[in-house]
């Protein structure tokens, strides 16, 4: 499979940046729904008909992004050396 790995040709520096950036932007992302969902908990002004999509959209954000997404970002930490 051509173009597989893109990575494999970048030098170490970028490799380390890039996992760090991808690392922050998961965290920013988990961090983010996680406060949606306190908010929605939390105010009960926001508990409209309309807000549960949101909620919704939060909660299956959150698990996604914790799931797979980590684990990928992980990976491909661990194979940086």
């Amino acid at each position: 499979m051509l173009g597989a790995n893109i990575t494999g040709n970048l030098p170490l520096a970028t490799k380390i940046s890039l996992a760090f950036l991808m690392s922050l932007i998961a965290f920013a992302t988990m961090l983010g729904n996680a406060l949606v969902i306190l908010a929605f908990v939390v105010d009960k002004n926001l508990r409209h008909r309309s807000n549960y999509f949101f909620l919704n959209l939060a909660i299956s954000d959150f698990f996604v992004d914790l799931t797979p997404c980590l684990e990928s970002k992980m990976c491909s930490v661990a194979s940086l050396g």
